[in-house]
């Protein structure tokens, strides 16, 4: 559960930030040269003396091509101004029309016959609410990637597709129905010769505007970058992830940190923990697992703390 939730999170938070403007995804009979590298298109701005706004989700450009920047990258809007654009988007969409349910939200992932299984009743990642499936294949992650891609193309999208950050040969591929909120992505996760498929289906915007902050309010160690937060509901039972990377630490320096802070929130250590590198608490019934293993990053420490309920 823990790897799946890390890539699937990671995915989102990069093809996200390329839909945020509140356009769909280029048809793929339309695609020019330009849109075959759609991440950089969408993360970067014209010069102000172009003028004009783009035609599809209202930003700050020209010339007809989606320039809403991510956060961070551009050098025309701040990160407040990006919240407000985003905000702004997503309420101008909302206003429109509601958007119908969706009889088959993942019917776009069904590889050769073979549908995803729900998992959970719904996720939510840094307060977005996604609806996740997933699907062990025999087949190599190249030759899913090839075969979503080309269903895609047959449904009139051209996906986004990209590496995640920190997971190793896994691939995803978004796209954003035409007139819709949720983003549809698969993440291709490889199992040895095999591949796991997880497909989510879900509206971004809380991805892209809310601080993730780790829940019960937790303290994180100094030199930790922004933790990513996964809530899984379930008939009788909730599970809650959160995982980070902590630069310049030690497994031992940051176990020793929540040593400390934990019991200051309540939880009480429970000892005698099955895995080498993680410990276990206990609050009002419920479990707290900590785990903190060296990340192939030099001086880095990966965290993650799984809370069930």
């Amino acid at each position: 559960m823990l790897l799946k939730s890390f890539t699937l999170a990671a995915a989102l938070l990069v093809a996200a930030p390329s839909f945020a403007g509140g356009a769909a995804s280029a048809p793929a009979a339309s695609v020019s040269k330009a849109s075959a590298a759609p991440a950089a298109a969408a993360s970067s701005q014209p010069p102000a003396a172009e003028g004009g706004s783009c035609s599809a989700c209202g930003a700050p450009g020209g010339g007809g091509t989606c320039a809403a920047p991510q956060p961070g990258t551009a050098s025309q809007m701040s990160d407040e101004e990006w919240k407000a654009h985003v905000a702004k988007q997503f309420a101008a969409a909302q206003e429109e029309q509601p958007e119908p349910p969706d009889p088959d939200p993942f019917s776009f992932s069904v590889y050769r016959g073979l549908r995803p299984e729900p998992m959970g009743e719904q996720t939510i990642i840094n307060g977005a609410k996604m609806n996740i499936a997933t699907l062990i294949v025999d087949d190599a992650p190249a030759v899913v990637e090839k075969a979503y891609f080309e269903t895609f193309e047959r449904m009139g999208f051209r996906p986004l597709v990209g590496n995640v950050p920190h997971s190793p040969g896994v691939r995803y591929l978004s796209f954003r129905p035409t007139s819709s909120k949720n983003l549809k992505t698969v993440t291709l996760v490889p199992n040895r010769t095999g591949t796991v498929i997880l497909a989510s289906v879900g509206n971004p915007e809380n991805i892209l505007i809310q601080k993730p902050q780790l829940p019960d309010g937790l303290p994180v160690p100094a030199n930790a970058q922004a933790a990513s937060s996964i809530q899984q509901m379930e008939p009788g039972a909730t599970s809650r992830t959160a995982f980070f990377l902590v630069k310049d630490a030690s497994p031992e320096s940051v176990r020793e940190f929540y040593r400390k802070q934990l019991p200051q929130h309540g939880y009480a250590p429970m000892g005698g923990s099955a895995q080498q590198d993680s410990e276990t608490y206990e609050k009002n019934g419920g479990l707290l697992t900590l785990t903190a293993k060296s990340h192939t990053e030099p001086n880095t420490v990966a965290v993650s703390l799984v809370w069930l309920q």
